[in-house]
């Protein structure tokens, strides 16, 4: 979601250090936090153990960012990244079903693309709410997405796209081919050397895109 399909701006960390300080009374407990291509469940663990607090405290950090992630959205603003809109069309078309394998909180992948009028679009997926590694989401989105549109949850069959080399590794590691695209912070170099079966700079151009995908 995150640097593939949309940029929120930062809504996503600055909805989480409103948590934490709701929950710990630790201000910008994220500072210096990687985010890229961490689950949240992830993120929030390593927030709480560096706040000293316990793990046990995950679900009042949770319930905290879900409040607090619309208004993080509205304020922070943000866009739906070049060609996605042109290529979701074009997926819709060609395919049975689009999936999420996502780092986000169900319910925060939900804010973020409802935000922006994209939740709809995707059939079933993967989240971050009960997987810390992204190689389990993963398999849990081709599972869900094949379920959903009544096919057989092959992940040999399955294309995962993502910003990050671990985006790259857990595709690798369900058995899914991986596309990865340079809209985040690592260069098409990075991903290429991260393993990806296909590297695109963005999904600027639709047809190099759709070759890619449905290789």
């Amino acid at each position: 979601i995150d640097l593939t399909l949309i940029a929120t701006s930062g809504a996503g960390r600055l909805a989480l250090d409103r948590a934490f300080e709701r929950v710990t009374g630790v201000p910008a407990a994220t500072a210096g936090i990687r985010f890229d291509g961490r689950t949240d469940r992830a993120i929030i663990a390593e927030v709480l153990q560096r706040c000293g607090s316990p793990a046990a405290r995950f679900p009042e950090v949770r319930d905290a960012y879900l409040e607090e992630l619309p208004a993080a959205l509205r304020e922070k603003g943000g866009e739906i990244l070049p060609g996605v809109e042109p290529l979701l069309d074009a997926l819709a078309r060609e395919l049975p079903g689009i999936g999420l394998a996502t780092g986000n909180l169900r319910a925060g992948a939900r804010a973020k693309l409802g935000y922006f009028g994209l939740w709809h679009r995707f059939a079933a997926g993967g989240f971050g709410d009960d997987h810390t590694e992204r190689a389990g989401l993963v398999r849990a989105g081709i599972a869900a997405l094949a379920a959903a549109i009544g096919a057989s949850p092959d992940p040999a069959s399955a294309v995962v796209i993502g910003d990050t080399p671990l985006d790259v590794a857990a595709a690798r590691a369900a058995g899914a081919r991986s596309v990865a695209v340079a809209t985040g912070r690592y260069t098409a170099h990075d991903l290429s050397a991260a393993g990806a079966d296909a590297v695109l700079p963005g999904f600027d151009d639709l047809d190099r895109a759709l070759a890619a995908l449905l290789a």
